[in-house]
C-alpha cells in the first residue's frame, strides 16, 4: 500500500515540475519572439530610413549629373562656337579684347565647374553603394530574424500529445550553437549603427551637392553676365567707330566728288586754252606767208608771241594744278576705299 502512495506522489511531482517547466520554456518563448520582433522592428525602420536616403541621393545624382550634361553639351560648345566665331575677325579688328579674355574666362569657370560636379558624383555614387551595402546587411539580418520567428512561433504552438512528435535519435547535436545572445545582440547593434552611420553621411553630402549646384550655377551665371556686358560694351565701342568712320567716309565722299569736279574744270580750262593756242599759232602760221616787206614783226607779231607766252604760262599753271588734284584725288579714293573697308569689318 505504501508503494503505491509512494509512486502517486511521485507521479503527481514530477508532472507538476514538467508542466512548470514546459510553461516557463512557453513564456521564454514569447519573450524571445516578442524581442526578436523588437529588433526586426528596429531593422526595418533603419532599412526604411536607409531606402529614403537612398532615393533622395539618386534624385541629387541625377540632378548632378543632368547638370554636367548641360553644361557640357550646351555651355561649353556655346563658348568654344564664340570664341572660333571671334577669331574670323579680320585686319585690326582681329585683336585680343576684353570680350576674349571674358568668354576664355567663362570656359574656364565652365569647365572648373564640370570637374567639381564630376568629383561630386564620384562620392554620390560611392556613398550610393555603401547605403546600398548596409540595407543588404539589414536584409540578410531581417531574413534570419522572420525564420527565427517563424522556428519559434512554431515551437510554441507544439503540445506533448502531437502525433508528428517522437524522441531525437540522430548523431548531430541539438544545440550547435555559435554565440551568446549578448553576441546577438551586438550584431544587430552593429548592423543598425553602421546603416545610422551612412545614413549620417549622406545628409551632409545632400546638402554639399545642392550647395555646390546653386554655386556653380550662380558663378557660371555671373561670368555670363560679365561676358554679355564685354559683348555690350564693344557693340558700342564698334558702333561708336562706325559712326565716326561713316561721317569722315561722307566728309572724304564730299571731298572726292568736288575734288572730281574740279578735276573736270581744270581738264577743260586746259582745253580750252589749247583752242586759244592753236588760234595764235595759226595766225602766226598765217602771217608768216606774208610776201616780201610786209612780213616784218609788227605789233600783230608782239601781240601774237605774247599772247602765245601768256597762254603757255596759263597752261603750265592750269596742268600743275591738275596733277596735284589728280594725286590728292587718288590718294582721297584710295582713303575712302580703305575707310570703307573698314566700315564692312
Amino acid at each position: 500500500m505504501s508503494f503505491y502512495s509512494e509512486s502517486d506522489r511521485i507521479i503527481d511531482e514530477t508532472k507538476h515540475t514538467t508542466e512548470e517547466s514546459k510553461s516557463e520554456v512557453d513564456f521564454r518563448l514569447k519573450e524571445r519572439i516578442e524581442d526578436i520582433q523588437f529588433r526586426r522592428d528596429e531593422l526595418q525602420q533603419q532599412k526604411k530610413d536607409a531606402h529614403i536616403e537612398e532615393e533622395a541621393l539618386k534624385v541629387y545624382k541625377r540632378r548632378t549629373i543632368d547638370a554636367i550634361n548641360t553644361l557640357r553639351e550646351i555651355a561649353v560648345p556655346l563658348c568654344q562656337k564664340c570664341i572660333a566665331l571671334r577669331e574670323k575677325r579680320q585686319g585690326v579688328d582681329l585683336v585680343n579684347d576684353g570680350v576674349d579674355r571674358e568668354l576664355r574666362k567663362e570656359l574656364d569657370v565652365t569647365e572648373g565647374g564640370i570637374a567639381l560636379l564630376e568629383k561630386v558624383l564620384e562620392q554620390c555614387v560611392e556613398q550610393i553603394r555603401r547605403l546600398r551595402a548596409t540595407i543588404y546587411l539589414l536584409d540578410r539580418d531581417l531574413a534570419d530574424k522572420d525564420r527565427s520567428i517563424k522556428i519559434d512561433a512554431k515551437n510554441l504552438e507544439l503540445r506533448p500529445n502531437q502525433m508528428e512528435l517522437k524522441i531525437y535519435a540522430g548523431r548531430v547535436p541539438l544545440d550547435p550553437y555559435n554565440s551568446t545572445d549578448e553576441e546577438w545582440i551586438m550584431v544587430t547593434n552593429k548592423n543598425i549603427a553602421a546603416t545610422a552611420k551612412e545614413i549620417n553621411s549622406a545628409q551632409p553630402l545632400r546638402s554639399y551637392v545642392d550647395q555646390l549646384l546653386r554655386q556653380v550655377a550662380e558663378d557660371i551665371r555671373t561670368q555670363v553676365e560679365r561676358t554679355n556686358a564685354a559683348f555690350r560694351e564693344r557693340v558700342s565701342e564698334m558702333r561708336y567707330t562706325k559712326i565716326k568712320l561713316e561721317n569722315v567716309h561722307k566728309e572724304t565722299v564730299r571731298q572726292v566728288n568736288e575734288l572730281t569736279r574740279t578735276v573736270t574744270r581744270l581738264e577743260r580750262e586746259i582745253a580750252e586754252k589749247e583752242g586759244y593756242v592753236a588760234l595764235a599759232q595759226t595766225r602766226l602760221a598765217n602771217r608768216s606767208q606774208r610776201p616780201g616787206i610786209e612780213l616784218c614783226r609788227d605789233n600783230v607779231y608782239e601781240g601774237l608771241k605774247n599772247e602765245l607766252a601768256a597762254l603757255r604760262e596759263t597752261i603750265a599753271k592750269l596742268d600743275g594744278s591738275l596733277v596735284k588734284s589728280k594725286a590728292t584725288l587718288r590718294y582721297l579714293l584710295n582713303t575712302q576705299v580703305m575707310q570703307e573697308e573698314e566700315i564692312n569689318l
